[in-house]
């Protein structure tokens, strides 16, 4: 039998013509799904029951602003550290770096973060979660320019997009079967520990198993501070259809953010479910939704590669998502919120998995992509630190009119800034 051929050489700062392989493709997902388990484990589930355990009667604000104030480190962590990713010359390689050592780090957090006991101490410590986290995502996201070719793009973000909600089920999967105290401040701890294996694990993986060439010296430019602050900020004149993405994307990810945040809560108040029933109930919506949402990406990625087309898809997707909310707002009990979960997954699966695609089309500069990508990632971090100060300062001040009254009026809001999104992805003009 004839050896194998060698795999060509990678050129860091080359478009990449060369298809990647399944073993590339399935690396970036395992790394990926650590990485989004690490972020809505806390989000989605820990936080808000440690939060209630110390501060019962402001949940709401308080939840808000732990969740506001880590979401705000990540818009200054991401495309900082993509930067610094995009210049690094080390042996062991531009994303391979920026992959272990700011995990490392994010697993001592995790670490940590189950024995706090005070609201400061928790926004403290997402803080520094987000930091870490945001960190090593940065390097890993820049894979897909880095590696995969223009044509397999919808096909690896599919992938890829299908690990976020993965990150979702283990999440819940930790917090229903890893035992925990919900009642007690500090009664999260065994739980945070799972999630930093489970992120130090898939990291290992990727440092073990990718390749990534290192960049020549003499191939960065020199480092100049002002220069290097500047490179922040994208024209949108020069670049119009990355500002054009970078805003669609945002309106989106605000949208669905207004239910993401506070849907733990909406089972408590507006469904009536116990503090013990509501963490059950949110998985088990979130089962539906997540089904939905891999059978769509799977789907649409590959379907966008074969016609040759993104727009069509990421239009569709997002009025699908703005459908979806505008069902929850109505939706009054569990088997209402179902559907709702599984049309959203079906809109925001084929939005993943698409949309990745159409934003590394986007991209000024092939030496920047990590920090490029770490500017768009703005754009799903912003919304994370707005919807949740809008939505407690909404939900307070409607709360005297009923929860219902409260939540119905705050999707409805998000379901018309979701189809702001979705009708502007028109202006991009130089993607098909």
């Amino acid at each position: 039998m004839a050896p194998e051929s060698p795999a060509p050489a990678l050129d860091p700062l080359a478009e990449p013509v060369d298809r990647v392989g399944r073993g590339f493709i399935a690396v970036l997902a395992l790394t990926n799904l650590g990485i989004w388990t690490a972020f809505f484990t806390p989000i989605q589930f820990l936080l808000p029951l440690q939060v209630e355990a110390i501060a019962p009667a402001s949940k709401e604000s308080s939840l808000g602003v732990v969740v506001a104030v880590g979401a705000f480190v990540s818009l200054v962590a991401s495309p900082l550290a993509g930067a610094f990713s995009d210049r690094t010359s080390a042996r062991l390689g531009r994303r391979r770096t920026w992959v272990l050592w700011p995990t490392l780090a994010a697993v001592a957090v995790l670490a940590l973060m189950g024995g706090l006991t005070t609201i400061g101490g928790l926004v403290l410590g997402w803080a520094l979660g987000q930091l870490t986290l945001n960190a090593s995502y940065a390097a890993v996201t820049a894979m897909l320019p880095d590696q995969a070719p223009v044509a397999q793009r919808g096909t690896v973000g599919a992938v890829v997009g299908a690990a976020q909600p993965l990150g979702v089920i283990v999440g819940s999967l930790i917090a229903t079967l890893v035992p925990g105290d919900n009642t007690a401040a500090d009664g999260q701890r065994a739980r945070y520990l799972v999630v930093a294996v489970v992120v130090l694990m898939t990291a290992v993986l990727f440092v073990a198993r990718m390749r990534d060439p290192r960049l020549e010296r003499d191939r960065i430019p020199a480092f100049h501070l002002g220069t290097f602050s500047r490179a922040f900020w994208v024209s949108p004149r020069a670049h119009p259809d990355f500002a054009w993405v970078f805003l669609t994307r945002f309106l989106v990810i605000l949208g669905t953010a207004f239910v993401t945040s506070y849907l733990l809560y909406f089972t408590r108040d507006v469904l009536g479910r116990s503090p013990d029933e509501a963490g059950d109930t949110v998985a088990a919506i979130l089962q539906f939704y997540i089904v939905a949402l891999l059978v769509s990406a799977l789907v649409a990625g590959p379907v966008s590669d074969r016609v040759g087309r993104v727009k069509p898809f990421v239009i569709g997707a997002s009025l699908v998502c703005a459908g979806a909310i505008l069902v929850l707002s109505f939706a009054r009990t569990q088997e209402a919120a179902t559907v709702a979960a599984v049309i959203m997954g079906a809109g925001f699966g084929a939005y993943t998995a698409v949309d990745l695609a159409l934003i590394s089309r986007v991209l000024p500069s092939a030496g920047d992509r990590a920090r490029d990508l770490g500017i768009i990632n703005i754009a799903n971090a912003l919304p994370q630190v707005l919807a949740p100060l809008v939505a407690s300062v909404w939900i307070t001040a409607l709360r005297p009119s009923g929860y219902d009254v409260a939540y119905q009026s705050l999707y409805v809001a998000a379901a018309v800034v979701t189809v702001l999104g979705a009708v502007l992805v028109v202006k991009v003009r130089g993607v098909p």
